[in-house]
């Protein structure tokens, strides 16, 4: 393919740009919050409403101030509002090594916009652009990035196919000239079945080692 191929390219952040916390007790420790009857959280009942919460605050249905006292309740009382809004900021941490320097470079070379589509709300959003201390300095990343695009916003949730349309018309892109950066099959898939060159990132692995391979390809970077 040639680089005029590819007029976007578009990461997800979490899990792709920026390490987040994988489970409720790892950022329950960063949040030095205890953990408390953690089989609790695999109940059918908790996983439904945690869910659908979770859908709600993530489009933008729910601000933050409604999300923690509900998140709460769901959880019969075993946290409370205060410590859930902490293990909640303390989910999202630095940028995996590489990947700002990556996204300078495909801005630096001019051929290809550069994008993120992330199922994100407010307060993640706040951090990663520096705007909530002292949780997170911001994202270096993030902030090299020439376009965003995020549920809260946007209203709308991956792998909807609805978001990725949305995306396409926000970026003024044909599906084939997106390549697409996930840590999430179900998001790749989605991605891919519009037209888009979706990649599956593998997190515990080094993100930018594996999109610089994908992004040399294209002949995006050197």
């Amino acid at each position: 393919m040639s680089e005029r191929s590819i007029r976007v390219v578009c990461f997800d952040l979490g899990g792709v740009v920026v390490r987040i916390c994988r489970s409720w007790e790892e950022a329950c420790a960063r949040a030095g919050v205890p953990v408390r009857a953690p089989s609790q959280f695999a109940f059918e009942d908790f996983v439904r409403q945690r869910r659908a919460l979770v859908d709600d605050y993530q489009t933008g249905r729910m601000p933050c101030e409604d999300y923690w006292p509900a998140i709460a309740a769901a959880t019969g009382g075993l946290y409370s509002a205060e410590e859930v809004e902490r293990v909640h900021s303390a989910w999202t941490m630095e940028d995996y090594p590489g990947v700002d320097q990556i996204i300078r470079a495909i801005n630096a070379q001019g051929s290809a916009l550069t994008a993120c589509l992330s199922n994100t709300n407010p307060r993640h959003w706040a951090i990663l652009r520096g705007q909530r201390a002292p949780y997170a300095p911001g994202s270096p990343a993030v902030a090299a990035l020439r376009h965003t695009l995020v549920s809260h916003e946007l209203g709308l949730v991956k792998p909807d196919a609805a978001i990725y349309e949305a995306a396409e018309q926000a970026l003024n892109a044909q599906p084939q000239e997106i390549l697409f950066f996930d840590d999430l099959e179900e998001n790749t898939r989605a991605a891919a079945a519009r037209g888009w060159r979706a990649v599956t990132i593998d997190h515990q692995r080094d993100t930018a080692a594996q999109m610089r391979e994908h992004l040399k390809s294209y002949g995006l970077i050197v």
